[in-house]
This record gives structure tokens, C-alpha cells and sequence, in this order.
């Protein structure tokens, strides 16, 4: 019996302790996204183009529209005795130029990140691409965040 009760109460105390998942649906702005132009780095401009879509209401009144600079650079840091890079570092600068009632307004992110050199490539190649995709969605939550707080 108090093992019954026991659980009850903590089922109801988790149950309304108000938690909720940072990026729901709540976080889903009442605006519309529309990119009108990519440039940059192909991979990370389709992974951007498709969490715009996905954060975006299309049925929505307000509208922006977004045109997308990104930049992905793989910058050397260390090499070892053998001349082989052993350390680089990993930046995308991204650029958004929002448009809405013909006002033009630049945003601009950054996300760098240090990574050793793994010996095979195909890991290497993974785990930049993994990279890439992490950089694209932190730089779309951002500007979702700039939009929310635009009002």
C-alpha cells in the first residue's frame, strides 16, 4: 500500500512540475520565412533551407524574407613532425539579410569548433559532415530567437 501511494505522489508531482522541451512548439514563431537566395557552402545552405521550413508557419501574415551567405573554412592549427596536420579548427560564418516592409537588417553567427586529425579519412569526412549539420541548426535556432524577439 505505501508503495502504491509512494508512487502516486511522485508521478503527480512529476507530472506538474512544468517541464517542456526547450525547442516545442511554443518556440514556433507566428511568421513566415521565405529564402530568396543561398550562397556559400551547398551542404550547410540545404540544412538551413530545411529547418527554416520547419520552424516556419506558412500560413502565417508575417513574412520575411531571407537571403543565406555562409562561409565554411577549415583552418590549420598544428601539424606533427611528418609535416601532417594533426590539429585544425572548423568555422562557418553565416549571414542572414532579412527583408520585411522593404527595411534591410543583417544578422550575422559564428560557430567554431577544434578537432584532431583522425587517421581515416572516411571518419574524418563523417564527423565534419555531423559538424556541419550541428553548426547549421545552432545558426537557424539562433535566428529563429532574433525573429521571436523582433516584435
Amino acid at each position: 500500500m505505501k508503495k502504491n501511494i509512494s508512487l502516486l505522489f511522485i508521478f503527480l508531482i512529476l507530472n506538474n512540475c512544468g517541464f517542456a522541451p526547450i525547442y516545442s512548439n511554443s518556440n514556433k514563431g507566428d511568421f513566415a520565412i521565405d529564402v530568396v537566395e543561398t550562397k556559400g557552402d551547398g551542404i550547410v545552405n540545404n540544412i538551413i533551407n530545411s529547418e527554416i521550413t520547419r520552424i516556419s508557419n506558412a500560413s502565417s501574415i508575417k513574412r520575411y524574407k531571407v537571403k543565406i551567405i555562409t562561409n565554411y573554412k577549415k583552418i590549420i592549427l598544428s601539424k606533427d613532425i611528418k609535416g601532417i596536420v594533426s590539429n585544425y579548427q572548423v568555422v562557418l560564418d553565416a549571414k542572414f539579410i532579412i527583408q520585411q516592409n522593404e527595411k534591410n537588417e543583417e544578422i550575422s553567427f559564428q560557430e567554431k569548433q577544434n578537432i584532431k586529425n583522425n587517421n581515416n579519412t572516411f571518419d574524418q569526412k563523417n564527423y565534419e559532415k555531423i559538424i556541419k549539420r550541428n553548426f547549421a541548426i545552432s545558426m537557424v535556432r539562433k535566428l529563429n530567437l532574433e525573429l521571436l524577439n523582433k516584435k
